[in-house]
């Protein structure tokens, strides 16, 4: 009698319990949250290259021919292949701050809310939501700097909260340039053309006039340096241009009816600070293309008097390089000018607003990788382009410390000192660190010293298009490929990373 006395008070006491633990399980809140910023290089599709609001083509877009009627421009929504806003992702720059997704969906509840101070004032309150799987992420927009989140989550009479400090932080890259630096020869479609050379093609490009692309080796370290981090985004404005050179595009228009790169930035961003400035430029400065069409209609081309201007003014091929070389620090420093003062003065003498850079804010212009060089680290010969005329071209130009004088070979074997007093391109894309700049030489150094090259005659191992053609698509001549794109623009990003970003 008293076991079962004793097992029947056991078991009413065990049912007893159970409601008490079924009711503290329903009251129980965790307050568990975090915090990211929304991606404003957006890349939905995950192709490695970003995507914008500037329209789509409605049909082919990746084809050799894509539709010439663009759908999509202007609904805020960044879709797969939507090429930029003239290249850039100023749409994004909204004085009412960047987009943060607020996040409570570890935690457990009812309903959550969200309480954002800054500087010891609330400044936000969100309404209060049901806490589930749908409904748990906020999305706020906020100024950059430091913010304290306070979550609270409730569940029947109880409260649970959490604080945490955040830092809004939005990286703002300006990129201008040159085509090394606008992706030429690397279009939206640019592997149509490579996979199918014998038919018409019809490059479908982020800006048509310059040639400009997300293709391009920053645009893409744009992209790397947006997905490196949640707690950053990266809002990517892009004037670079074809054929611009330091007074005829950065400084001055590069033709009728464009502004200068530097007016362009200024319109676009109205004074915000610059966080990173990239560059590629000097390479038409002294005579890019001159050069090459020189080298490859005659022989010996840096005695001979160029075949196209720049060059062709000058008695040599050589005097014309070495004479535009030396005018090169002067040039980098005119654009200096426009990034650390209020004003600054254009190539045609006019007034240009000053660009503002961030207290962290970092200038970095990158270095032009050798075209020269095969596979087995030889030198090229590439149709009429000979072996004497690459040594001299990767010598005088692209080695950042030539020899002086510089020993050329003529096709006849004969030895002619040439004069390099001026130095290099890539000589003077190293100096710049005297203005406080940071020259990214490892693009050069990885195409133009070691083992394996990665010039026009290197086979699998080229960063380079060699000859694109005759008629159509002849821009992508002697510019890099998809292979150097990529590569320029891990080496970007690691600099970048390095310097801080």
């Amino acid at each position: 009698m008293k076991r079962m006395f004793a097992v029947g008070v056991a078991v009413s006491l065990t049912f007893a319990l159970i409601p008490a633990t079924s009711s503290l399980a329903a009251s129980t809140a965790i307050a568990q949250g975090s915090w990211s910023m929304v991606p404003q290089s957006k890349d939905p599709n995950k192709d490695g290259f970003i995507d914008g609001d500037g329209g789509v083509p409605q049909s082919g877009a990746l084809s050799l021919q894509p539709s010439s009627t663009f759908v999509g421009a202007g609904n805020f929504i960044a879709q797969p292949n939507e090429r930029l806003i003239g290249g850039s992702l100023s749409w994004y720059l909204e004085d009412s701050g960047f987009p943060v997704t607020l996040n409570a969906c570890k935690s457990k509840g009812d309903t959550y809310t969200w309480r954002i101070q800054r500087e010891g004032a609330v400044v936000q309150q969100t309404d209060v939501r049901k806490l589930a799987k749908k409904t748990c992420t906020t999305t706020v927009k906020l100024p950059e700097g430091l913010h304290t989140f306070t979550l609270t989550v409730k569940s029947g009479s109880t409260i649970k909260r959490q604080s945490m400090m955040a830092n809004i932080s939005n990286i703002l890259m300006v990129v201008m340039g040159d085509s090394y630096a606008s992706g030429e020869g690397n279009p939206r479609n640019v592997n149509a053309w490579i996979n199918d050379r014998l038919n018409s093609f019809d490059p479908y490009w982020d800006d048509d006039q310059c040639n400009r692309s997300v293709h391009g080796a920053p645009a893409q370290a744009a992209l790397k340096l947006e997905q490196a981090s949640s707690k950053t985004s990266v809002t990517l404005l892009n004037v670079s241009c074809s054929g611009a050179t330091v007074q005829r595009g950065i400084l001055g228009p590069q033709s009728r009816g464009m502004k200068s790169q530097i007016e362009s930035v200024n319109e676009l961003l109205g004074g915000r600070e610059i966080d990173v400035v990239h560059m590629s430029v000097g390479g038409n400065d002294v005579g890019f293309g001159s050069i090459l069409t020189s080298c490859a209609l005659q022989s010996n081309c840096p005695l001979a008097k160029a075949t196209a201007p720049p060059l062709s003014s000058f008695p040599t091929t050589q005097a014309g390089v070495q004479a535009l070389t030396a005018g090169l620090a002067e040039s980098y420093a005119s654009i200096n000018a426009c990034l650390t003062t209020a004003t600054c003065q254009g190539s045609q003498g006019q007034k240009l607003p000053g660009l503002t850079l961030s207290n962290t804010g970092k200038v970095f212009i990158n270095s032009y990788p050798d075209l020269t060089r095969s596979q087995s680290g030889s030198v090229c010969r590439y149709l009429t382009i000979t072996e004497q005329d690459f040594a001299w071209a990767q010598g005088t130009i692209l080695n950042p410390s030539p020899l002086n004088p510089f020993v050329y070979q003529t096709t006849r074997g004969a030895q002619v000192p040439l004069d390099n007093g001026a130095g290099s391109l890539n000589g003077a894309v190293a100096n710049t660190s005297r203005l406080g700049w940071v020259p990214i030489m490892t693009t050069w150094s990885e195409t133009g010293s070691g083992p394996v090259g990665h010039g026009v005659c290197a086979g699998n191992e080229s960063w380079f298009f060699g000859l694109t053609g005759f008629s159509g698509f002849v821009s992508g001549s002697f510019h890099p490929n998809p292979l150097g794109q990529s590569e320029m623009a891990k080496i970007i990003y690691r600099e970048m990373v390095a310097s801080g970003f």
